[in-house]
């Protein structure tokens, strides 16, 4: 059992040190951003699993005297293990907390609510418009999931190119992206220091927004979501979004034709 518990925690360690590596190295995520996700949430689940088997595995070490030779070495074993489910346990806590973690243009958090001028309850979110001259729009993860959009946003795009940053923000609800953001973070803090830990982070700050940018394209059109992300980019300067328009505009999408945009978030003609 100790033999078992000792492989399935080398493995775990195996797998957070080198899936990091794994998932930044070359440039194969940004065509298959959402493959590289779920690559990369398989590979944490995969490693949370072991840790947990090798927790358990020592626990029953510990009140197996077979294999145990000193009641001090059992005592020791056993608190360990217990301190290891406690640290899994809070591990699970602060990922299920996602609702904390938004994205979009810019969270605005309470203040944008506080100015609200509406709130459309929608199927899967409250669709929330509020006044500032600020261009923002941003989705916020939780039990009642909420999409922002500021009228300076709304003054500044058209309809389509609207419609198209409503199709990504959407997209960052429905694909859970809030969770992969607590995790990029719980697989940060596990690797203190160290390069392939941050570099994890950032790649999947930047593969949430191409993910969502593919199922936006896809949606409501490449070329008007290429087209809003110009606009935003000379407006706050951003130049991550202007290289994300860029490479809307390299590849194929769908034709009109074939486009189905979600009934939740069509905007009701004027």
């Amino acid at each position: 059992m100790l033999l078992f518990a000792a492989g399935c925690a080398g493995t775990a360690i195996l797998t957070a040190v080198l899936s990091p590596v794994a998932l930044t190295v070359g440039r194969w995520q940004l065509l298959h951003p959402r493959a590289a996700l779920t690559a990369w949430f398989t590979a944490f689940f995969l490693g949370v699993s072991l840790a947990f088997a090798a927790v358990a595995g020592s626990v029953a070490a510990a009140v197996t005297t077979s294999e145990v030779s000193s009641p001090g070495q059992a005592v020791l074993l056993t608190g360990g293990g217990w301190l290891g489910l406690g640290v899994l346990g809070a591990m699970i806590a602060f990922v299920s907390t996602s609702a904390a973690a938004s994205t979009g243009v810019e969270p605005t958090g309470d203040a944008g609510v506080a100015l609200s001028r509406s709130r459309e309850e929608r199927k899967g979110f409250t669709l929330v418009r509020f006044r500032s001259d600020r261009l923002i729009a941003c989705a916020v993860p939780g039990q009642r999931p909420e999409i922002l959009v500021s009228s300076g946003i709304e003054d500044a795009l058209s309809e389509p190119q609207l419609q198209a940053v409503l199709a990504h923000e959407y997209a960052h609800l429905r694909q859970r992206h809030g969770w992969a953001l607590r995790i990029a973070q719980i697989n940060a803090l596990s690797l203190p220091r160290t390069r392939p830990g941050r570099a994890l982070h950032r790649a999947t700050v930047l593969l949430i927004e191409l993910a969502a940018d593919d199922t936006a394209a896809r949606q409501a059109g490449a070329a008007h979501l290429a087209n809003a992300l110009t606009i935003l980019a000379n407006t706050t300067g951003d130049e991550s979004m202007h290289l994300r328009a860029v490479r809307l505009t390299s590849r194929r999408w769908p034709s009109a034709r074939h486009r189905r945009l979600p009934q939740a978030i069509r905007i009701a003609a004027a």
